[in-house]
């Protein structure tokens, strides 16, 4: 990979070993990803796991700005733009989104259901139980996961406005209880399921990395000493050392200057533009709240003001000539 203004902290971790080595032979299995992503970083850690052999094809969706540390910014290429830079990708995820999988021509994308594709397609340690009931449950964490977890803690590190950040650092915590109180107990083992290692932990374990590392670099996080916070310090214990988990696991100060346009909402990112929406709609309601009055009706009394003003003023003028 080109290196750009590249920081002499920025020393190889095991991530960019695995890297090295998955890109440096074409084979029919290939992974198209990009080594900051969480999403992306999910089938990654499926492929370790399952021990795939696969080839690394490194994307990155956005532009290159020389002056920045590893040439690295948030700011989204066009649709178009990937497919010129990336030949070949968007047949593989359409969207332009990555993670996305080419199995000998089988092109599936989405980062859960990339994960699904690959513990069925290949062999090796199962990643989804056999019964029914489980593997739903599976599904519902791992969106869970996605849908909640992650969700809050960006918007808590997109955020600027000191209130926004403490909101959503609160419901932040109380998804992480929700969710510690469905994992097993520790007496069953460190992971989800206890002794098994499955989707759900692959689904959690590059958001609790970022959390950890770019939550307390940027926003000071830390977590309330309560018995689910334990138990999740527990789980990343073991998953952390887990040799699959392991292989993944970047440069930190990399990780960390990657981010630095997130903590300062200057991304333009499809995530982190519809992070914005979240907190422009959040501003909105609360908003409304303090006045009493709802965002609606607001919204309306703002249009009829207007109009009223319109009227006013042209009557003014009509009368004056």
């Amino acid at each position: 990979m080109a290196k750009i203004n590249w920081p002499s902290d920025w020393k190889d971790a095991e991530g960019e070993v695995t890297i090295t080595r998955r890109a440096s032979k074409e084979l029919p299995v290939k992974l198209y990803t990009s080594w900051f992503c969480p999403f992306a970083q999910r089938a990654w850690i499926a492929m370790e796991e399952k021990g795939v052999n696969y080839q690394w094809i490194e994307i990155n969706p956005y532009e290159i700005d020389p002056n920045e540390p590893g040439g690295y910014t948030k700011k989204a290429l066009p649709l178009k733009a990937k497919g010129k830079r990336h030949p070949g990708f968007l047949e593989v995820s359409p969207t332009g989104l990555i993670p996305g999988l080419d199995n000998n021509g089988e092109k599936v994308h989405d980062s859960l259901v990339v994960v699904q594709y690959i513990d069925e397609a290949f062999p090796g340690p199962q990643l989804l139980p056999t019964s029914a009931i489980e593997r739903a449950r599976q599904r519902y964490w791992s969106n869970f996961v996605t849908n909640n977890i992650q969700k809050h803690y960006y918007t808590m590190l997109i955020a600027q406005d000191p209130d926004i950040q403490e909101e959503f650092r609160d419901k932040f915590y109380d998804a992480c209880r929700t969710f510690a109180k469905e994992m097993a107990s520790e007496a069953k083992g460190p992971f989800f399921m206890g002794k098994d290692f499955t989707m759900v932990d692959i689904a959690f374990a590059p958001f609790w990395q970022r959390i950890l590392w770019v939550g307390g670099h940027y926003r000071g996080l830390k977590f309330p000493e309560e018995e689910s916070f334990s138990r999740l310090n527990t789980w990343w214990n073991a998953v952390s050392k887990r040799e699959s988990v392991s292989r993944t696991l970047v440069c930190k100060p990399r990780l960390l200057s990657s981010y630095k346009q997130y903590a300062r909402n200057e991304a333009t990112s499809n995530y982190g533009l519809m992070i914005q929406g979240v907190i422009r709609r959040n501003k909105r309601a609360t908003d409304g709240k303090i006045t009493g009055i709802p965002p609606y009706v607001a919204a309306i009394g703002c249009g009829l003001t207007a109009a009223l003003t319109f009227l006013a003023t042209k009557a003014f003028t009509t009368k004056k000539k």
